[in-house]
């Protein structure tokens, strides 16, 4: 991560956490609140999971903890929201549609029933002692326009209605991370702006990138081409999402839950001499025996759950020359879990950062309009938006703001590198580099087309952008003095 962002994030925190305790003075009313903010703005990043049913949402998650703590067969505990949070004892939280919880514990693998009838369920909350929960923590939902009505409804009213209840504001997501197969449908596309986030906090996943094209026998490998197909798809959603990466989640899966042991290593690698159509006649027999002897189906099996048909024609070279170690570092690396770990654990903290102080800033204007505590709020309101902290977090809002009201705004590309920029350079659209006298002068270009916008018809977001540029702009141009 940047060192300039990772710097922010920590004085951002202590700035919330500081208006969350003067929240909390302001009388009984404002406990459960603050309390509710409090955790939301002192946990991990967040990251929501979404996709149709059947996309791999719950292989990646866990790919993602290295856990295999998530259901990923046909259960009913992968019919309901599921959050994954770092806690020890590991247990499961089933939180009922009434408020009620019922704990229950939890073994080495995934919870495997339900305590109470799945349409009185809201959600699940499932703890684990989890290094990597200790940096992301999870939310894997049912599925998103899928052929049962109430698996949609289930996330919605996580996502969408829960994202503007403040008694829920430490459930809400920071990010998301969208899969699918393709491009994103036009209902998809409809549920991804419901969502309030931006590209900056939105991810695409092309999800069983080894099953592209022709799939494992074809002429062109098809994690090749599903990486080519997902930049394509990046930049026609640029508007959309920061970013499009194809995944194996089987690979993915495996290489992070411990799958990859000698023996499969060795079984994979006793295969290196095979050609392609042998290896075709290898998966397809009933007895693999007779092409590889001393190979039981049992075995063949296994190595199809563990690696698939992709695993078995591109690996078993890998295994053959380098044993079981070799294999998992090639399988983290080509089923591109090691490039998507690396994404969410960078520089789009930041952003999720700036997301979650906008939400806090939604919550103290909603809470605002209670007569009992309102003086009180607005105290609190004008207190954090005096901070210079705060500079990012309200360019950040405009740019949430625009973007919701108008995706195609001119002002979105000027918002989107005021608030990415680390230096004054970079908030007019230039390098690093670049020399002072230039900047200063495209500043002032800058400047005077932000002028000219105010005799346009602009919303009432984009009026507020243009306003927050400006302010932008002077602050780099004060920085070069």
């Amino acid at each position: 991560m940047n060192p300039y962002h990772k710097q922010a994030i920590s004085d951002l925190t202590i700035l919330l956490r500081q208006a969350i305790d003067a929240l909390e003075q302001g009388g009984p009313e404002l406990v459960e609140p603050a309390k509710e903010l409090r955790e939301m703005v002192t946990r991990p990043p967040r990251v929501a999971i979404v996709g149709r049913l059947k996309s791999g949402k719950s292989t990646l998650v866990n790919a993602l903890t290295q856990h295999r703590i998530a259901a990923t067969d046909s259960l009913e505990c992968t019919l309901v929201v599921s959050m994954y949070l770092d806690g020890a004892p590991a247990r499961a939280e089933i939180i009922g549609l009434d408020r009620e919880s019922i704990r229950e514990p939890l073994g080495n693998g995934p919870l495997q029933k339900l305590p109470r009838p799945l349409d009185e369920i809201d959600y699940v909350r499932q703890y684990l002692p989890n290094v990597s929960l200790r940096q992301l923590s999870l939310i894997d939902t049912p599925g998103t326009a899928t052929l049962t009505v109430e698996n949609e409804e289930r996330t919605r009213r996580m996502l969408v209605d829960g994202g503007q209840d403040t008694r829920r504001a430490s459930s809400w997501a920071d990010c998301v991370v969208f899969l699918s197969d393709s491009a994103p449908r036009d209902d998809e596309r409809t549920f991804l702006s419901q969502l309030g986030m931006t590209p900056l906090t939105t991810v695409g996943v092309l999800s069983r990138a080894d099953s592209f094209g022709a799939g494992a026998f074809g002429q062109v490998d098809p994690i090749i081409f599903a990486g080519e197909h997902a930049y394509k798809i990046a930049e026609q959603l640029q508007s959309v999402v920061e970013t499009v990466l194809p995944l194996s989640g089987l690979l993915a899966e495996s290489a992070s839950v411990g799958r990859v042991t000698e023996t499969l290593a060795r079984n994979l690698g006793s295969l290196v001499m095979l050609d392609r159509d042998q290896v075709l006649d290898f998966i397809e027999v009933d007895d693999p025996g007779v092409i590889v002897r001393g190979f039981t189906p049992a075995m063949r099996d296994d190595l199809l759950d563990a690696v698939g048909e992709y695993g078995i024609m591109a690996g078993r070279g890998v295994a053959h020359q380098s044993g079981a170690t070799g294999l998992l570092k090639w399988m983290r690396e080509v089923s591109g879990i090691e490039a998507l770990t690396q994404l969410l654990t960078g520089d789009i903290v930041y952003f999720a950062i700036l997301q979650r102080a906008v939400r806090m800033l939604d919550a103290l204007e909603d809470m605002s309009n209670n007569y009992n505590v309102r003086n009180h709020v607005r105290w609190v309101q004008e207190v954090i938006l005096s901070q210079p902290g705060m500079h990012f977090v309200l360019l950040y809002r405009s740019y949430r703001n625009t973007y919701a009201s108008n995706p195609n705004s001119v002002l979105l590309p000027a918002l989107r590198r005021a608030i990415t920029a680390t230096n004054p350079a970079e908030v007019a659209g230039l390098t690093s580099s670049a020399d002072p006298g230039v900047v200063r002068a495209k500043h002032e270009e800058e400047l005077g087309k932000l002028q000219m916008l105010a005799m346009t018809p602009l919303s009432a977001a984009e009026d507020e952008a243009r306003e927050r540029l400006i302010v932008a702009h002077q602050h780099a141009l004060r920085s070069l003095r």
